[in-house]
């Protein structure tokens, strides 16, 4: 029985070392502003049983400019200026800092960038899990050739990889959740077992946690069960855990913000829809055509030939689509719907589980040897792109300069100058090797030195 158990297990665990390999093969983070909080709440957490960030506040401000922008600091102390959810869903994988003797004593700057570099650990093993997630549902709706290879277009063809595998960006855990909820909703479909639903509404309620604008899963899966013709018990089991979790984040907000909705208000969504629709598919700057055009292959799932499977698979298409369709909506209307400093459209990443789930239902139309052909091509295009936000990017520093693209919005417009050219132009970055490199030969004040004359931040 246990031989049997690891033996299926046995692909599974393969395809987490390998994407983990690959996710750390750049031997650095791509951290951001946005993700500082989550990566230093799992030590606050660990260290001083605490969602403050009051051991890091203080330094933070003196030494990292854009603080101000993510930490809040009310009564005397210092929190996050984003949900924590996602940081509190990660912190089991940093107890092991637990045995690293006397790290209580170590000073704010050190353990600040210890939390970066091991934000990309558990990036990495996240983005990682999720593609095992995603093997275990497409394995479910299609036959196991297509299972692996759209699963390895989503480990390494999208977002997936130059996003979500790099820094612990909201999107990296909902990713996560979203493929979760996917699962646990063809269970459901597939035996009409009440718990999957409960595990479906955990996963729906973790998104929500982590990022308000996840709503909008929960409406998708609501639909799901329509076509699913559930009834309300079922209703009942997926929406009573994000309710609960929904309730968790109101009063987290209304006790450090002071109102509902925290950082967020309605005036973020002030930003033309037509506008960012049109950017966020063909801009040369954000746009999923132009980063990930492996998305166009979901269109299969509405082939002719898809026809057995909409009707055999009738909650994950209805799903898929009304999730995909409603978030890409929501962030359109973001005023900055091109997600500031980043590779690519990084707020679509967490659409990816929709659309490559669409794109197993749409397996037969992949069939055909002309379209099989076309998808090789493409996909082989989309990692060539997330290479270059892997191993290049921020290489060039397109997003400021000669302006920060922030305060000139209509840069992601600009085709002559756009981040790819820029990117690939400006070569891989190679500091990352080389400090690896000085370590390894003249030993770890060797490989400080090399980081201090190649000027690494890693804040």
């Amino acid at each position: 029985m246990l031989r049997r158990a690891l033996r299926s297990a046995c692909p599974y665990i393969l395809l987490f070392l390998g994407l983990s390999v690959v996710y750390h093969s750049n031997l650095r983070p791509i951290p951001s502003g946005d993700s500082l909080c989550t990566s230093l709440l799992p030590l606050s957490i660990l260290l001083d049983h605490s969602v403050l960030l009051d051991r890091f506040g203080p330094w933070l401000f003196s030494h990292v400019p854009y603080t101000r922008e993510v930490i809040r600091l009310k009564a005397g102390h210092y929190f996050s200026g984003y949900p924590i959810a996602g940081a509190v869903f990660v912190t089991p994988l940093y107890l092991p800092l637990l045995l690293v003797p006397r790290i209580h004593q170590w000073d704010p700057g050190s353990l600040v960038a210890l939390a970066r570099i091991l934000e990309k650990f558990a990036a990495a093993a996240i983005a990682a899990f999720s593609a095992v997630v995603m093997l275990a549902l497409l394995r479910r709706i299609t036959s196991r050739y297509w299972a692996w290879r759209l699963t390895l277009v989503y480990a390494l063809a999208t977002a997936t990889w130059s996003i979500a595998s790099q820094a612990l960006w909201q999107h990296t855990t909902v990713e996560l959740a979203v493929t979760g909820a996917f699962f646990f909703l063809e269970s459901w479909w597939r035996t009409r077992a009440g718990h999957a639903l409960w595990w479906c509404g955990v996963c729906a309620g973790a998104a929500l946690m982590i990022r308000p604008g996840e709503v909008v899963l929960l409406a998708a899966l609501a639909v799901a069960l329509l076509a699913g013709r559930a009834n309300l018990a079922d209703y009942a089991r997926l929406i009573v855990l994000p309710l609960l979790g929904g309730v968790l984040a109101l009063a987290y907000n209304l006790n450090f913000f002071d109102n509902l909705t925290g950082t967020y208000t309605f005036g973020m969504w002030a930003g033309s829809a037509v506008n960012g629709v049109i950017g966020l598919l063909v801009s040369p700057g954000r746009g999923l055509l132009i980063y990930m055009p492996v998305a166009i292959f979901a269109l299969g799932a509405f082939t002719p030939m898809a026809a057995d499977a909409r009707r055999k698979f009738a909650p994950l298409v209805a799903a898929g689509v009304t999730f995909a369709v409603l978030h890409f909506l929501v962030v359109s209307r973001v005023n900055l719907w091109w997600g500031g400093y980043c590779w690519g459209p990084r707020y679509l990443t967490e659409i990816l589980p929709a659309l490559v789930m669409l794109m197993a239902l749409g397996s037969a139309a992949l069939d055909r040897s002309w379209i099989k052909r076309s998808l090789a091509v493409v996909a082989l295009y989309c990692v060539f792109i997330q290479v270059l936000g892997a191993y290049f990017y921020p290489n060039g520093h397109w997003d400021n300069t000669p302006v920060p693209v922030d305060q000139a919005g209509y840069r992601v417009w600009n085709w002559r100058d756009n981040p790819i050219h820029r990117t690939l132009t400006a070569g891989p970055l190679p500091q990352p090797y080389e400090i690896v490199g000085a370590a390894l030969t003249g030993g770890i004040s060797a490989g400080s030195r090399k980081m201090h004359e190649a000027g690494v931040n890693l804040y």
